[in-house]
């Protein structure tokens, strides 16, 4: 059986795109503060497996957007407070139940790094590693790690390299960043892909052909209508190389639930139900 989730940002948006797409899975972020208990209620009432994607809750100190992340910057003021949110999310991760929490690592420095080596880049981004799995080992929590660029560290290498030695990391591939990296950066998507096989721990599920569908659209929602010979991410292709020894590993839709109408008159359901068949012949 598959393991099929979707992104939730709110107790409105539980019904839609959890239990009326037949899921037992969601992934919860950036939730009302308010709106927490009625989510731990929901979660035990459906017998819902959970993950979080951090923050759960914004914290009030934290910056806008919450996703950013700070442990590639220079300044170490800033990394602490990307570790403090973290912190907080891995508590909460308990509270709740969840079985990993997502975090956007590596990621692009909020500052400029021109004249800083690459070897001093990579040595502050151990050193957040190191800081992630210590976390992860404090709260008896996994720590995926979803890469998002612009970022010299986001390779096959580095990331091998971070999660063999640290146990306790996974990673988290994105179908959506991780093509509009492979079109910015110049390498191959699928090869990526399998490449990093070994080490993903979850998927997030969403697509587009280029940054500036990313710009006009967000992250639009999978569709069997989307042709890779279009510029579509191959969802198939990509299921077929990630998930090559069984469903144990989470597939997450990370999308809003109304297809763009410029790019057709869609139902993100029908993504959902498309994916549900890719899945059930994967596995």
């Amino acid at each position: 059986m598959y393991d099929l989730g979707f992104h939730c940002h709110g107790v409105d948006h539980f019904q839609e795109v959890i239990i009326s797409n037949g899921l037992k899975r969601g992934e919860f972020y950036n939730f009302p503060p308010q709106e927490v208990p009625e989510l731990e209620r929901k979660i035990k009432r459906y017998n819902l497996a959970a993950s979080i994607h951090a923050p759960l809750t914004r914290p009030s100190w934290y910056p806008i957007p919450p996703t950013w992340s700070f442990l590639c910057d220079l300044e170490e003021e800033k990394r602490e407070l990307s570790l403090r949110m973290i912190e907080e999310t891995l508590k909460q991760a308990l509270e709740l139940g969840t079985e990993y929490v997502v975090v956007h690592f590596p990621s692009p420095p909020s500052t400029d790094v021109g004249g800083v080596s690459p070897s001093r880049l990579r040595e502050i981004a151990w050193q957040s590693a190191s800081h992630l799995a210590t976390l992860s080992q404090k709260f008896g929590v996994p720590i995926h790690l979803e890469g998002f660029g612009p970022s010299p560290l986001l390779s096959v290498e580095f990331l091998a390299e971070v999660i063999g030695c640290f146990t306790d990391l996974r990673y988290c591939f994105d179908t959506g960043h991780m093509h509009i990296a492979a079109l910015r950066d110049g390498f191959d998507l699928y090869q990526f892909a399998q490449a990093l096989a070994p080490y993903i721990g979850s998927i997030h599920l969403w697509n587009n052909r280029s940054i500036e569908d990313y710009h006009n659209f967000g992250h639009i929602p999978v569709h069997p209508s989307q042709r890779p010979e279009e510029g579509w991410v191959d969802i198939a292709r990509i299921l077929r190389l990630l998930i090559p020894g069984g469903p144990s590993c989470p597939i997450i839709f990370e999308s809003g639930v109304r297809y763009p109408q410029p790019l057709g008159n869609y139902d993100f359901r029908d993504g959902v139900r498309w994916v549900k068949e890719l899945a059930a012949t994967l596995f």
